[in-house]
C-alpha cells in the first residue's frame, strides 16, 4: 500500500514540475492536495519528508511551492507520527486561500477607478483584483500581454473581456512603450526574496519603462511568496529551445521568468499591507528556513 502512495505521490509532483499551463497558486494548492492524500492514505514520516523535498526542488521560480514544502519539513520535525500532516495541511490551505482573498482586497482599493492598466502574464491574483474592482464600479481598461511563449495572456485577456472589462491584447514586446498609456501597472509574483521580485519574462523591462514614466507598478502577493533571505538566487531551469522554433544547430535561450531588483518603483501588496523594498527584505530576514533547504548558495530547484 506504502508503495502505491509513494508512486502515486511522485507522479503527482512529477506532473506540477511538468506544467507549463498554471500558475504558483494553483500549483501549490495541487502539492498541498497531494501531500493531504498521501498522509490519509498511510504514507510514513519519511516518505512525507521525501515529498516535501521533492516538492521545493519541482518549481524553483515559485517561493509558494517551495514555502509549502519548507513549512512541511519544520511540521514533521515536531512530530512522532504523519497522523496530523492531513490536518496541516487543510489549514495550510485554507489560510492560503483566505490570505488571497484579502490581498484581491487590499490590491483592489488601490486601482484607478478610471484610466488603463497594464499586466503581464496571467495571476490569479490579478484576475480576482480587477473583477473585484470591476464589480464595485470601476470603469478602467486593462492592457493584457499576449505572455509569450505560453500566450497565457490571451486566455487571461478574454476572460476578463467576457466579465465585461474593457480589455486590449498586446503584443509582449510593445508592453514597455504602451506603459506611457497607462495609469498602472498591476502583477501578480511568482516570488519575491531579497534579490527581487520573479514575475513573467518581460517584467523588468516593463517595470523600467514604468519608473522612468512615472506609472505605479503594483505587484499583487500573499506573504507566503517571500523567499527566506537564506535564498539568495534562483535558477530557471531550460526550457525546449523548439518552444521558440530552434532546431537543428539553432540554440535558443527560451525564459519564462526574470527578476527585477527591489525598489525600481515597485510595491508589493499583500495581506499584511503595501511592502517596499525595505519591508521585504526585514520580512525575508525573520523567515525560519529548514536546515535540509538552508544552504544560501542552492538553487532551491
Amino acid at each position: 500500500m506504502r508503495d502505491e502512495v509513494s508512486r502515486w505521490i511522485g507522479r503527482e509532483i512529477e506532473s506540477v514540475k511538468k506544467d507549463r499551463v498554471h500558475g504558483a497558486s494553483y500549483l501549490t494548492a495541487k502539492c498541498i492536495r497531494a501531500v493531504e492524500a498521501a498522509a490519509e492514505s498511510g504514507a510514513s514520516l519519511d516518505l512525507l519528508r521525501k515529498s516535501a523535498l521533492d516538492i521545493a526542488a519541482s518549481r524553483p521560480m515559485m517561493a509558494s511551492v517551495f514555502n509549502f514544502a519548507n513549512e512541511l519539513l519544520l511540521f514533521l520535525d515536531g512530530e512522532d507520527t504523519p497522523r496530523r500532516c492531513g490536518e496541516f495541511c487543510r489549514a495550510y490551505l485554507d489560510q492560503l486561500e483566505r490570505s488571497a482573498t484579502i490581498v484581491s482586497s487590499k490590491a483592489a482599493e488601490m486601482l484607478p477607478g478610471r484610466g488603463t492598466i497594464l499586466t503581464h502574464s496571467a495571476s490569479t491574483a490579478v484576475r480576482d483584483t480587477l473583477l473585484e474592482a470591476f464589480g464595485a464600479g470601476a470603469g478602467f481598461r486593462v492592457l493584457c500581454t499576449e505572455s509569450r511563449p505560453g500566450k497565457e495572456g490571451v486566455a487571461f485577456a478574454r476572460s476578463l473581456c467576457d466579465a465585461g472589462i474593457e480589455t486590449t491584447l498586446i503584443i509582449d514586446a510593445a508592453a514597455p512603450f504602451l506603459v506611457r498609456e497607462a495609469d498602472m501597472v498591476l502583477v501578480g509574483a511568482d516570488g519575491i526574496g531579497t534579490f527581487g521580485l520573479v514575475h513573467k519574462i518581460g517584467t523588468y523591462a516593463i517595470a523600467l519603462a514604468a519608473e522612468r514614466a512615472g506609472v505605479a507598478f503594483l505587484s499583487v502577493a500573499s506573504a507566503r511568496k517571500l523567499w527566506p533571505s537564506a535564498i539568495e538566487r534562483v535558477v530557471e531551469p531550460p526550457k525546449e529551445g523548439s518552444e521558440l522554433g530552434a532546431e537543428g544547430s539553432l540554440e535558443a535561450m527560451n525564459l519564462y521568468f526574470d527578476v527585477t531588483p527591489l525598489g525600481r518603483g515597485v510595491r508589493i501588496v499583500t495581506e499584511d499591507g503595501v511592502l517596499d523594498d525595505g519591508d521585504v527584505r526585514r520580512r525575508c530576514e525573520k523567515m525560519p528556513i529548514h536546515p535540509l533547504l538552508s544552504n544560501p548558495s542552492r538553487n532551491p530547484g
